[in-house]
Order: C-alpha cells, then sequence, then structure tokens
C-alpha cells in the first residue's frame, strides 16, 4: 500500500494531516502576530525598518526636460544589420 517513492509518501503524510495538526503550526506564527500588535502602541516593538532600498531617490541636478517620448518599435533590424562595410 505505501510506496517508498518520496512523493506518494509525502503525498500519504498530508492525507493524514487534521484541522488540529494545521492550527498547532500556525499558532506561533498567529501568536506572533498579536504580540506584535500588542507591543506596537507602546513603542516596545523595536526600531523601525529601513526604507526600500529600491525606492526612488532624489536626483543629484534639477531636471532639465519636461517631457519624454519613448519610442519602442519592436520588428526593428538589429544594429549589426544597419551596419554597412566598407568596400
Amino acid at each position: 500500500m505505501y510506496s517508498n517513492h518520496p512523493f506518494q509518501s509525502r503525498q500519504n503524510r498530508l492525507r493524514h494531516r487534521t484541522r488540529r495538526h494545521f492550527f498547532q503550526d500556525c499558532g506561533v506564527g498567529l501568536g506572533s502576530v498579536a504580540l506584535a500588535s500588542l507591543l506596537k502602541p507602546h513603542g516596545l516593538l523595536g526600531a523601525e525598518t529601513t526604507p526600500d532600498p529600491l525606492a526612488p531617490k532624489p536626483t543629484h541636478f534639477p531636471p532639465k526636460a519636461k517631457r519624454v517620448i519613448y519610442l519602442f518599435m519592436a520588428g526593428a533590424p538589429s544594429q549589426l544589420d544597419l551596419i554597412t562595410s566598407p568596400s
């Protein structure tokens, strides 16, 4: 009935899991979320997270262009095909 194949053994173990097992595994995660929500209003949660490193940063110089036209031309020949060889 039980096979030695790893996928089938995992599948059999998952069949025997109940809601009780699921909530037992999630209890630690839910408890930490609840604790964080209780500690945040009192300032006991810890340091704030750092700002997003991918967020836009201010430029070094003020921008001069007011508008930009961006052309995306799919199907154009490659740059190598446009070069003419000297004859």
